[in-house]
């Protein structure tokens, strides 16, 4: 098959437990070598978190679509959460563990996956709204 977009939408809650790569001793990161895409242009995950797997899986994006131009990664678990680009002056709420993942999320991005994104593939993350879900300590 020629899938050239790819968009997976993680559902997380409270009642998922995820081995997250934060506060984990073993760091080491799962490989499928030899399974090539090679019509894959557009990659968005929805959602992305700091669970080992969904790391994993977009590492494997990264090295092993060859045609990717662009990486979207959304730490927000309802796509894009931007209040100044839609018709409401608000974001949808999102809880205080939701705003901690996204947090996490963009500390692994930051140590794992920068790193691995070639010159020639576009990488955006979209983060929580800090106005309308800022983090309150």
């Amino acid at each position: 098959p020629s899938l050239e977009t790819f968009m997976l939408y993680v559902q997380w809650g409270d009642h998922m437990e995820q081995e997250s790569l934060l506060g984990n001793s073993s760091h080491d990161l799962r490989q499928m070598p030899g399974h090539l895409h090679r019509n894959i242009k557009d990659v968005q995950i929805i959602g992305f978190c700091s669970a080992k797997s969904i790391v994993e899986l977009t590492c494997h994006m990264l090295e092993n679509a060859k045609s990717l131009g662009c990486l979207t990664l959304s730490t927000c678990f309802k796509g894009e959460n931007s209040c100044s680009d839609g018709e409401y002056d608000i974001c949808l709420p999102m809880s205080r563990d939701m705003i901690m993942e996204a947090h996490k999320a963009l500390l692994v991005v930051e140590r794992y996956i920068l790193g691995k994104v070639p010159s020639t593939v576009e990488l955006k993350v979209i983060e929580p709204c800090s106005r309308c879900n800022a983090l309150e300590i």
